[in-house]
C-alpha cells in the first residue's frame, strides 16, 4: 500500500487536471492538504474522479481556506470515514470512527473542526483488524494572535487523544499531513544560534512528545535519521526552492508497535512543484481487503445531492420552459382572437337581416388596420456618430493676398515650441530610476515593500539581491544587500 501527503497549496493552483496529477502521484491513499474550497465553490471535476472515493473537509468559517481531502482508489473503499477530530460535524453515527473524543470544552472541540483541518478513513485489512488515516493541516502560529497557539495546541491534543484511542481498540493508525513545525535542527535551513530556545517552542514539546515513547515514530527520520536539507516546504516569494533552502514540515507518522514493521519506505518528491511545498510517499507491506463493490460511507462525494447526477441545472429548464410559454401564450392569443370574431360573427347573423349578408361577412373577415408610426421629431442616437461633410474649401484667387500683408515662416514656429514640449511631456511621463547593483554579484536588485502593519516603516520600498534565497555560505544565493528606495519629493517649475 502506498500513501501520499501533499500540501496542494489550493486545488485550483495545480498545474494539470486533478485526474492526471492523481495518476502521477500513483498512490492507493492520497491526502491533500489546504484545498482553500468550500461545498458550494467545488466543482465536479474534483469532486467525482473514476476509480477513486474522495471524501472532503472544508472551512466552515470562511472560503478559501484551509480544508484537507483524501483519495482513496475504490479496491480500497473504507469502512468508515469521519469528518473532523472532534465529532461535531458528522451527522450519520453510522459512519463515524467511534472512539472517545478529546476532553475540552464544547466551545474548543466546535473550533477545532469548524476550519476545516482534518478528516478521517478506517480501512479493513485481510487479518481482520483495521487501519485509520488521519489526515490533518495543523494551525499555524500568528505571533500577532497569541489566542492561535491555544488552538494549535488544542488540535494536537485532540489529535494525540483520538489517535490513542484507535491504538488502545486494536486498530493500526498512520497520521499524515502538514504538521506546521520542524521538530528538529536538522529539519529547518535555519534554527538560529539559541537551539535551547528552538526546542522549547511549545509546538516542537509536543512533536518530541508524541514520538519520544516510540508509540509513534517519525517515518522518514527513522529510515533517513541523519539526512541533512530534506526539506518539504520552501519559501516562494524569495524563490528559496532553487537552492533547497526551507523546512521538513510535512510528516507521516505511524504506530510504533504494528506498523512499523510494515513500513518499507519514505520518500519526498521534491520535483513534483505547483506548490510551496512537496509530496511525501510511504510504502507499507499492509494487506487490505479488497472492497472494490463495497458501498462507500455516506460523507462520500458521491452522494451529495449536487453530484449524485439526478438533478438538472437551473439552466435547463427555465430557459426553454419560458420560451415555450411565450409561444403557447401567443397562440392562446390567437385562438381567443378568432373565437371572438367568431362568435360576434354569429351574432351579427342572427340580429340582422339578411340583405347585410355582405356587411357581416365584410365584419366577420375585417382586419385591424396596423398601426401606423408616428414620426417623431426627436433625432435618432445614429446621427452624432455620422462623419460630418466638410464644405469643400475653394482655392483662393491669386490677387486675394494683400500686397503689404506680412507672411509667417509656420517652420520657425513649430521649431521653437517643439523642445518646450518634450520637455513638459519628460515632466510628467519621467521613467523610473533603475534599481541599483547589489554588492554581492553586482547585479540588479529588487525591489521590495513592507507589509508589516506593526511596523515603523509599513508601507516603505526597499531593495535586495534578486537571486533566490539560501544558505550564508553559498556563493549562488542571495547576498546580504539592502537599502530602502529613496523618496523624492515632485518639484514644480514656475515660468
Amino acid at each position: 500500500m502506498r500513501i501520499c501527503s501533499w500540501n496542494i497549496n489550493g486545488l485550483r493552483s495545480l498545474r494539470k487536471p486533478l485526474r492526471t496529477v492523481l495518476e502521477q502521484l500513483n498512490c492507493d491513499i492520497i491526502c491533500f492538504q489546504e484545498t482553500k474550497v468550500t461545498r458550494q465553490a467545488l466543482a465536479e471535476a474534483y469532486a467525482r474522479i473514476d476509480g477513486y472515493h474522495t471524501f472532503y473537509s472544508w472551512s466552515r468559517l470562511r472560503s478559501g481556506y484551509s480544508g484537507v481531502a483524501i483519495f482513496c482508489k475504490t479496491s480500497l473503499t473504507p469502512i468508515h470515514a469521519e469528518e473532523g477530530l472532534a465529532g461535531k460535524l458528522h451527522t450519520n453515527l453510522e459512519d463515524g470512527l467511534g472512539g472517545e473524543y478529546a476532553s475540552m470544552e464544547e466551545n474548543d472541540l466546535l473550533a477545532i473542526d469548524r476550519e476545516g483541518r482534518a478528516i478521517m478513513t478506517e480501512h479493513e485489512l485481510e487479518d481482520g483488524t483495521s487501519l485509520v488515516i488521519i489526515n490533518v493541516y495543523c494551525p499555524r502560529v500568528d505571533p500577532d494572535k497569541p489566542e492561535r497557539l491555544t488552538y494549535k495546541l488544542n488540535f494536537y491534543s485532540a489529535l494525540e487523544q483520538r489517535a490513542r484511542c484507535f491504538l488502545e481498540r486494536g486498530c493500526r493508525v498512520i497520521i499524515v499531513g502538514d504538521f506546521n513545525v520542524s521538530h528538529k535542527p536538522i529539519d529547518t535551513c535555519d534554527p538560529g544560534e539559541d537551539l535551547n530556545y528552538f526546542n522549547s517552542s511549545p509546538s516542537r514539546l509536543w512533536f518530541s512528545k508524541l514520538v519520544s515513547d516510540n508509540i509513534f515514530i517519525d517515518t522518514y527520520r527513522y529510515l533517513h535519521p541523519d539526512q541533512r536539507e530534506a526539506y518539504t516546504c520552501w519559501e516562494t516569494l524569495s524563490n528559496a526552492r532553487v537552492n533547497n533552502y526551507g523546512v521538513r514540515i510535512d510528516y507521516i507518522i505511524c504506530d510504533g508497535a504494528e506498523s512499523k514493521t510494515h513500513l518499507i519506505d519514505c520518500q519526498r518528491r521534491p520535483e513534483i512543484e505547483s506548490s510551496d511545498h512537496c509530496p511525501v510517499m510511504a510504502e507499507f507491506s499492509f494487506a487490505l481487503k479488497d472492497r472494490l463493490l463495497a458501498r462507500p460511507p455516506s460523507i462520500c462525494t458521491k452522494y451529495w445531492p449536487e453530484f449524485k447526477g439526478t438533478q438538472m441545472k437551473l439552466n435547463q429548464f427555465v430557459v426553454k420552459t419560458k420560451r415555450l410559454r411565450e409561444d403557447d401564450i401567443e397562440k392562446k392569443q390567437q385562438t381567443d382572437e378568432t373565437d371572438v370574431q367568431v362568435n360576434e360573427s354569429k351574432i351579427s347573423l342572427q340580429t340582422h337581416q339578411p340583405s347585410e349578408k355582405s356587411t357581416v361577412t365584410q365584419a366577420k373577415f375585417s382586419v385591424k388596420p396596423a398601426l401606423k408610426k408616428v414620426k417623431s421629431d426627436q433625432s435618432s442616437l445614429f446621427q452624432h456618430f455620422k462623419r460630418s461633410s466638410q464644405p469643400k474649401l475653394s482655392p483662393a484667387p491669386i490677387d486675394s493676398t494683400p500686397k503689404n500683408s506680412e507672411i509667417i515662416d509656420l517652420s520657425i514656429v513649430v521649431t521653437e515650441e517643439k523642445p518646450k514640449q518634450i520637455t513638459t511631456w519628460n515632466q510628467i511621463f519621467r521613467p523610473p530610476t533603475p534599481p541599483p547593483l547589489c554588492t554581492g554579484h553586482k547585479e540588479r536588485c529588487v525591489i521590495r515593500q513592507v507589509k508589516d502593519t506593526s511596523s515603523v516603516n509599513w508601507g516603505r520600498y526597499f531593495y535586495v539581491c534578486s537571486r533566490a534565497n539560501g544558505a550564508s555560505n553559498n556563493p549562488q544565493a542571495r547576498c546580504d544587500h539592502f537599502a530602502w528606495k529613496e523618496i523624492k519629493k515632485k518639484t514644480t517649475t514656475t515660468d
